[in-house]
C-alpha cells in the first residue's frame, strides 16, 4: 500500500464511499479509513436497519393486513422477537459486504483505523491492533458520520434506557415504551413497537409530529397512530428519567410524570468530529460542533473537505450528493458537482410519509399564489386492491402551474414520490402528469387523479376571484 494518494476518505458511509467510488471511476488513487464497518450507520443502527426491522415486525405481525381481511395471521411474540434479531444480523451483513466489494472492485485501498488530520493534509492512521502509519493526500474527505445524542438527566448507563444505536440489544419485551423524539427516528421505531403490540407513549418537543414535513401529512401520521393506540404528548420535553419503585420514570418539561418499563431516546444526532485533529488542521467548527464548508464542500483549511451529517445530520441520499460533490470538485471533475436543491424527504412509519420540494406551509410563507390537488389513494385501484389508503398531494403554482411540491402519505410513499421528483427538479409543469400513460393498478396513478383535481380546483378558485375583480387565483 502506497503512502501518497490523490484523495484520502475518512469515513465508509454513504458520504465516502460515493466520493471514493467517483474519484476511483475517474483513475485517482483513492484510501478509505473507516473505524468500524462499511457501510457507516446506515448498514450498522441506521436506515438499513431500522427499516429491516420495520418490514419484518410488520410481516411477522400481520399487523397491516388485519383491518384488511378481518384476521391476524400473527406469530406468537416470543418467536419474533429472535426472528427480528436474526433478520436485521442478515441485512448488515449482506450491505457491508456489498459495500467491500464495491470498494475493492474499484480499486479502493482500505484500511481499517482512527484517523488524524496534521499539517499539509498528513493523515495518521491507527490501526485496532494499535499499528501506526501515515499518509499523505492531495485532498482529504471527512466523513464520519454522528452518533444518538446523549443529554444530562438520561441515564444512558441503566439497562433499560437505549439510544437509537442501543435499542437494537433490546432481548426482553418490555410492557410500554416511551420513546422521546417525535422526528423521522422516533415515529419509525414507533410504528415497530406498536407493530408489535407494544404499547408506546411518544413525545415531541414540538406542537405536532415530524415539523419538517408538510403539516397536512404530518397531522394524518399523528391520527394514524392515535387510531393504533400509541398515545402522543406534543409540546413537551423529557427533561429527567429515573428510576423509581424499579420502574423508570420520565418527567417533561410541562411537569408531567411519565412511567414506562424502557425508554428509547431518539432527539437528534451530534457529529463525530473528536480525536480528528481539526483544529490544529485548521479546519473550523460551528456553535454545534459541526464542520463549517462552503458550496463545495471545502473547509477552511486548503484541501480539506467534509461531506454527510458532520456537516448537518440528515439523509443518507443527501450526504451522498455532499460526497460525491466534494469528492468532483477535489479532484478537478466536472461530472457530480452540482447538488440536487429538490431532495425528497422519507420517513418509514406507519404508513409511509414522504415528500419533496415545498410544503404548504412554506409557500403560504412565500405569499405565491398556489393551488393544490389531492388524490385518496383508497379509491385509486391499488389502494383499493391492497385496502389501505393515505394521501398524495400536489402543490402547484397558480399562474403558470409550475410543480412545488409533492407529498405522500401511504403504502410505498417513499416510492410513489420518486415521479414528483423528477417532474419538479425538471421545472415541470403539474399537466405532465396528463400526457402519461401510467401504469394502473399502481399507486403512481394517483398523480393523474390529483391532477385533475388541482386543475379542477384552481379553475373553480380563478373564477370566484374573476367574479369579484381581482384576478387573484391563490388560496
Amino acid at each position: 500500500m502506497d503512502d501518497n494518494y490523490d484523495l484520502v476518505v475518512i469515513g465508509a458511509g454513504p458520504a465516502g464511499e460515493v466520493a471514493a467510488e467517483l474519484a476511483a471511476v475517474f483513475g485517482r488513487k483513492v484510501l478509505i479509513v473507516e473505524r468500524n464497518t462499511p457501510g457507516g450507520v446506515v448498514t450498522t443502527t441506521g436506515g438499513a436497519p431500522t427499516k429491516a426491522l420495520r418490514e419484518a415486525a410488520l410481516y411477522l405481525t400481520g399487523y397491516r393486513q388485519e383491518e384488511v381481511y378481518g384476521v391476524r395471521a400473527a406469530a406468537p411474540l416470543e418467536a419474533v422477537m429472535p426472528t427480528l434479531g436474526a433478520r436485521i444480523e442478515h441485512v448488515r451483513d449482506v450491505l457491508q459486504e456489498a459495500v467491500a466489494h464495491r470498494l475493492a472492485a474499484r480499486g479502493i485501498a482500505y484500511l481499517q483505523g482512527t484517523a488524524r488530520l496534521d499539517a499539509d493534509r498528513t493523515v495518521h492512521i491507527t490501526s485496532p491492533d494499535g499499528l501506526a502509519r501515515e499518509v499523505t493526500a492531495h485532498a482529504v474527505l471527512i466523513a464520519t458520520g454522528s452518533r444518538p445524542m446523549h443529554y444530562p438527566g438520561i441515564p444512558f448507563d441503566d439497562p433499560d434506557v437505549y439510544d437509537s444505536d442501543t435499542i437494537y440489544s433490546l432481548r426482553t419485551v418490555p410492557k410500554h415504551i416511551v420513546i422521546v423524539g417525535g422526528g423521522p427516528i422516533g415515529v419509525e421505531f414507533a410504528t415497530v413497537f406498536t407493530a408489535l403490540g407494544i404499547p408506546a407513549t411518544l413525545i415531541s418537543n414540538s406542537d405536532r409530529l415530524l415539523p419538517n414535513i408538510d403539516g397536512e401529512l404530518a397531522g394524518l401520521a399523528a391520527d394514524e397512530f392515535r387510531r393504533r393506540g400509541v398515545q402522543l404528548v406534543l409540546g413537551a420535553g423529557a427533561n429527567k428519567v429515573s428510576r423509581v419503585d424499579g420502574r423508570l420514570t420520565v418527567r417533561l418539561s410541562t411537569g408531567t410524570v411519565l412511567a414506562g418499563d424502557a425508554v428509547l431516546f431518539a432527539a437528534g444526532r451530534a457529529p463525530n468530529t473528536e480525536g480528528l485533529g481539526l483544529e490544529p488542521a485548521g479546519v473550523r467548527l460551528d456553535a454545534r460542533g459541526r464542520i463549517v464548508v462552503d458550496r463545495y464542500y471545502r473547509t477552511t483549511a486548503p484541501g480539506i473537505y467534509a461531506a454527510g451529517d458532520v456537516v448537518k445530520p440528515g439523509l443518507a441520499s443527501n450526504a451522498m450528493q455532499q460526497g460525491r460533490a466534494a469528492a468532483a470538485h477535489a479532484c478537478g471533475l466536472v461530472f457530480g458537482v452540482e447538488i440536487d436543491q429538490t431532495a425528497s424527504s422519507a420517513v418509514y412509519g406507519l404508513p409511509e410519509v414522504a415528500g419533496v420540494g415545498a410544503t404548504e406551509e412554506q409557500i403560504q410563507a412565500t405569499g405565491i399564489p398556489y393551488a393544490v390537488g389531492r388524490c385518496n389513494l383508497a379509491v385509486t385501484p391499488r389502494g383499493a386492491i391492497a385496502g389501505h389508503g393515505g394521501l398524495l398531494k400536489l402543490i402547484f403554482r397558480a399562474d403558470d402551474r409550475k410543480l412545488l411540491g409533492v407529498h405522500c402519505f401511504g403504502d410505498i410513499a417513499s416510492e410513489v414520490v420518486g415521479l414528483g421528483h423528477v417532474v419538479l427538479q425538471l421545472g415541470g409543469r403539474v399537466e405532465l402528469f396528463l400526457t402519461l400513460a401510467l401504469n394502473t393498478p399502481t399507486y403512481s396513478y394517483a398523480y393523474h387523479d390529483a391532477t385533475v383535481d388541482g386543475l379542477t380546483q384552481l379553475t373553480k378558485l380563478m373564477g370566484i376571484a374573476d367574479s369579484r375583480g381581482t384576478g387573484d387565483a391563490a388560496q
